[in-house]
């Protein structure tokens, strides 16, 4: 897929939210402006962080760093914690590196350190840990090699002893790429991911597995547009677009939970904004919506339903704001190629695949308005298909709408962490031309669909099945 359009998350919907669907475009290939940004001091805009890096100098001196410099020279070990760009406020402290007087160790402190001397300022940790998601920042010494080392919350780092120290941060994932959760029931078996921000990985159903995971802007996620007049507004679960090279220089949501219990997957995320440039971020500089959390919690086997699972997405606001939510947008891999719509009420099952148009690079996509009902995705066989269920808001549920895309914009295949991909959202806002953007409460708020994996026919009598039992 072209970087125009696989930088810029859930593309089509997205941009539908800020140009008519005849208008809508993909990435810097769209046909029309956005309306401007509002004011700025109309809304709050999210907080730029600066991303720690331990890398080896000498091949034994373990040093912290940030930006991209070092990180260029020296070997790069690991990421290892957000803290802040500059100081915002009281409660707030400076981490420093420091260095001996021989030169050969670096050690991380946030006062004097005795024979050491100051080398620079890291950035700006948090005094406690009252902020939602923070850890406790610690560092390593090796007695033997008198070599100091931050180290990741819990990381044991052969040769060293873990000291806290009295600076918090948020804790990040070294070099790994993934930390799946796995959870099992009625046939199906789902993976989420904590390095990203704990969405949906890996959706498997009867040895077929669904999801296309190729960047933080795909999976099993849901997506918040505040406020819905910007573009650049967009706290996303899983990270930012800075997602598709070394995992270490990746930037994921922080978590809050992270968790199975019974049949039911808990997770929450502390929103990064998809676009950190928007907001004076970049590769080294991701930029987090502090105050928001988006998460979800998935029950498989849905009242022994087997291949139904229960989709609550959970959102977190700061004050009452007008936007729209993908919850979930769902990202498959490209082998799913035939798209349907099922109206409930008149158990209608309509294959719309020459309706979908390739967002490459038009951003458009096909919309589906019911009031009981949902789309479908299918292999050429509908043997293997994933259905999204749910009750428009008219009927005391939680859409506005439906939508389908495909972007076949990279040619190479099925796989899940191919650049072609297909997808479907469940919406509530406008982006669809009709439907108006909607008012979210200050507080939590909660939004259920219903995910169906099964073939098509079984798909469709599952829909059906939820309807007659009047789900909402």
């Amino acid at each position: 897929m072209p970087k125009s359009i696989r930088n810029n998350l859930h593309c089509g919907y997205f941009l539908a939210l800020l140009v008519t669907f005849s208008a809508a475009g993909c990435g810097r290939g769209a046909t029309s402006s956005p309306p401007p940004p509002p004011p700025p001091q109309s809304y709050p805009t999210p907080t730029v962080l600066r991303t720690l890096y331990r890398v080896v100098v000498n091949g034994t001196d373990r040093m912290t760093s940030f930006g991209p410099n070092e990180r260029a020279v020296y070997p790069l070990e690991a990421q290892l914690y957000y803290v802040l760009d500059s100081q915002q406020a009281t409660g707030q402290v400076e981490l420093n590196r420091m260095i001996n007087a021989g030169g050969l160790d670096h050690a991380d402190a946030t006062g004097e350190l005795n024979g050491y001397v100051m080398d620079e300022i890291l950035g700006y940790g948090w005094s406690d840990g009252s902020l939602p998601g923070l850890t406790q920042i610690a560092e390593g010494f090796n007695s033997v090699t008198s070599d100091h080392a931050m180290l990741i919350a819990g990381e044991n780092l052969p040769g060293y002893v873990s000291q806290p120290l009295s600076v918090y941060g948020y804790s990040r994932y070294g070099n790994a790429g993934e930390g799946v959760l796995t959870l099992s029931a009625g046939g199906v078996e789902v993976q989420s991911n904590a390095v990203a921000g704990g969405v949906v990985w890996r959706w498997t159903w009867s040895g077929m597995q669904f999801v296309n995971n190729d960047d933080y802007g795909r999976e099993i996620q849901a997506a918040f547009y505040y406020p819905p007049s910007s573009g650049s507004y967009n706290p996303n679960e899983a990270g930012d677009f800075y997602s598709r090279s070394n995992p270490a220089v990746a930037h994921g949501s922080p978590l809050l939970r992270f968790e199975n219990q019974g049949n039911t997957q808990y997770t929450r995320a502390i929103p990064l904004n998809w676009d950190p440039t928007a907001f004076g971020g970049d590769a080294d500089h991701p930029t987090i919506w502090s105050q928001i959390v988006l998460g979800k919690d998935l029950t498989l086997d849905f009242n022994q339903m087997g291949s139904v699972a229960k989709y609550t997405t959970h959102l977190v606001l700061p004050a009452d704001t007008i936007g729209g939510i993908a919850a979930p947008a769902i990202y498959l891999r490209s082998n799913f190629n035939r798209f349907w719509t099922y109206d409930a009420e008149s158990k209608t099952l309509t294959e719309v695949t020459n309706e979908v148009p390739n967002g490459c690079p038009s951003g458009q996509e096909y919309f589906f308005h019911p009031s009981f009902g949902g789309t479908i995705i299918s292999d050429a066989s509908t043997n293997f298909a994933m259905g999204a269920y749910a009750v428009n808001a008219s009927h005391g549920g939680f859409t506005s709408y439906f939508s389908m895309g495909k972007y076949l914009c990279s040619g190479d295949g099925g796989g899940e962490s191919a650049g072609d991909t297909v997808v479907m959202n469940a919406v509530r806002g406008g982006g669809d031309g009709i439907s108006p953007n909607v008012q979210f409460a200050k507080g939590e708020s909660t939004f259920n669909v219903y995910l169906v994996t099964d073939s098509l026919q079984n798909v469709t009598a599952q829909m059906n099945r939820l309807y007659v039992t009047a789900v909402k």
